[in-house]
């Protein structure tokens, strides 16, 4: 697939050839060829956003380009592909990403828009894809293939069916489908995963896989389901079963998970590593403005001992090629002129990005020159009319229950990272018909509240937590995007969930009647800010939300406590969900 298609082969002939002169040349530099891995000095000669010619040292051009940039003897690679990534977890609406990523030498990211289309379906999408043409970095975005993640087992804003996903494929900048998340469905071939994967392939269109765990008989089941890729693995181990299996694998460190050493354990001997690239899956704000993107996951591989040029090849050249884009990945005769310099082939920060032959930033300087419209009206997308008061976040026991305490499933954490979790039956105490935790210190209530105005919620008891006092609330929860909020009293998790709805969603805390919040308005995902401006008030918003944990407490603790799909127990506006299984659990083991 030809990312521009608007492409003048005469007069790139013409070019060559030395008839016409080149626009621009970039000279004086170190070329590294991601063809053979070879590095030679060299000049690049660019016109209409294409590469024209790569000169070898000593070989002048026929004719002298219009303009001339010094590389100052550094070296000139591609620019970076992110292979996955959903721009609502950097909180910033697609053009902001773009002037904040640009400067750290990614020129072409490919999205999963899933989150905003779970809150706002198809138009949610389209928002995306017009909003990201406003700067200089080239979005790509694939459909969502999970809205919602598990049917029937949360609520969502929209549902998308093999219908949707079609009309979504037909858009222009949509390359595939993205992370084929319910890899249970695919494996037991249920109809509407393979009804959904159908429409992807009659428009022979790339295929994003999405299989933590998945190995053996399941592992060749998804494959041959039709997924090409995976980002989710977890040990060295996975990682070579996959690859083993021809499967594309996309090596992740994120804001959320970072195991990449470990990853890398898995095809490090491994003589040919063409089917590895790169992503960042979900990356926040502040680490973006302060370390970087795709070359910060470029420099943790090299740290951990890879070639700095094979590092390179797998965020370029590798990343192309996984999704057939024909004139990307590379700098040669004919592949667009995205282009950046820099000092080591270790990560570091580029001194120039050129994004299709076009300067765009420079010594981490964003210089796209696009317009910075007016900010725009967004609706509000927090709809929760079943919570009217602090009530309403008592759990209450079941209706003619007497006893004095009362068998609660609680859910406990199976990692340290507190992501994956199973339960455990406590016996607790009741007080006024409620469940009582005032003497369980280790405990606090986790309520997920529907948002979308059609009503329902769960009320769940977490242990190890780390939430001290007060509340946490989000409305940031993959994949529906219900209010969520972890709490130790009633009132304080109804002034979290009163502020966000308010301001249309976000990210707040409370600590003795005082809420810090961070506005998320655009969807309750997304902020209009800019990064800069963002970063600062999530640093302001994990501060407060130290003073209420034990320090251990994250800013998206809540993010995947109401993710489905995940192998463990969860809580969602419908119950307690096993992952495994996909059944609901009763919240009381009575």
């Amino acid at each position: 697939m030809r990312t521009r298609r608007a492409k003048d082969r005469s007069r790139l002939i013409q070019a060559a050839m030395g008839e016409i002169p080149c626009q621009l040349t970039i000279g004086n530099v170190q070329y590294f060829n991601v063809f053979t891995g070879e590095i030679y000095p060299a000049e690049v000669d660019i016109l209409d956003g294409y590469v024209v010619r790569v000169r070898e040292a000593g070989e002048q051009a026929p004719v002298p380009a219009e303009k001339r940039y010094d590389g100052g003897g550094n070296y000139l690679i591609p620019g970076f592909i992110d292979t996955h990534m959903h721009v609502e977890s950097t909180m910033m609406i697609p053009e902001n990403l773009s002037r904040a990523i640009l400067p750290w030498g990614t020129t072409t990211i490919c999205t999963d828009p899933h989150e905003i289309a779970n809150v706002m379906g198809i138009d949610g999408v389209k928002f995306m894809l017009e909003n990201a043409g406003r700067s200089a970095l080239r979005q790509y975005a694939l459909a969502p293939s999970c809205v919602p993640a598990v049917p029937g087992k949360e609520s969502t804003g929209a549902a998308f069916t093999a219908k949707e996903i079609g009309e979504l494929l037909d858009l222009e900048g949509v390359v595939g489908i993205a992370e084929v998340m319910d890899f249970v469905g695919v494996c037991q071939d249920s109809p509407r995963m393979h009804s959904i994967i159908d429409e992807g392939e009659k428009r022979d269109m790339y295929l994003q896989g999405h299989a933590p765990y998945v190995s053996g008989k399941e592992l060749a089941a998804y494959r041959l389901g039709g997924p090409k890729s995976d980002h989710e693995s977890v040990s060295a181990a996975e990682v070579r079963e996959k690859l083993r299996c021809g499967i594309h694998v996309n090596l992740r460190a994120s804001s959320l998970i970072d195991n990449l050493t470990d990853l890398v354990d898995g095809f490090r001997d491994h003589p040919w590593q063409d089917f590895v690239s790169i992503c960042t899956d979900d990356v926040h704000a502040k680490d973006l403005l302060t370390t970087g993107h795709i070359n910060r996951v470029v420099r943790k591989a090299v740290q951990a001992g890879l070639d700095g040029r094979a590092v390179v090849k797998m965020a370029t050249l590798n990343a192309a090629r996984e999704y057939h884009f024909d004139d990307l990945g590379a700098v040669a005769p004919g592949y667009v002129a995205d282009i950046q310099l820099v000092e080591a082939l270790d990560g570091s920060r580029p001194l120039a990005v050129f994004a299709a032959g076009r300067l765009v930033a420079e010594n981490g300087v964003y210089l796209g020159g696009d317009r910075l419209d007016r900010p725009f009206d967004f609706p509000n997308t927090v709809n929760v009319p079943q919570l009217r008061s602090a009530d309403d976040f008592r759990m209450r026991v079941p209706e003619g229950w007497q006893g004095d305490t009362i068998p609660v499933r609680v859910l406990v954490p199976q990692d340290m990272g507190r992501v994956l979790r199973t339960t455990k039956t406590v016996e607790l105490p009741v007080r006024d018909g409620a469940v009582d935790l005032s003497g369980h210190p280790e405990l606090l209530f986790v309520a997920v509240a529907n948002r979308y105005g059609t009503g329902g919620k769960t009320i769940a008891v977490y242990e190890s937590f780390g939430l001290e006092r007060g509340a946490l609330a989000s409305t940031v929860s993959h994949d529906s995007h219900n209010l969520t909020v972890a709490y130790r009293d009633p009132d304080s998790a109804f002034l979290a969930a009163e502020t966000l709805a308010r301001c249309g969603g976000g990210v707040c805390a409370v600590n003795d009647g005082q809420a810090a919040c961070l506005p998320l308005p655009v969807a309750g995902l997304m902020s209009q800010e800019p990064c800069g401006k963002l970063a600062e008030q999530i640093g302001q918003v994990q501060a407060a939300i130290g003073d209420i944990s034990d320090g251990t407490v994250k800013l998206l603790e809540t993010a995947i406590l109401s993710l489905p799909v995940l192998p463990g127990t969860v809580v969602t506006d419908m119950g307690l969900v096993d992952g495994l299984s996909q059944t609901f659990v009763p919240v009381f083991d009575i």
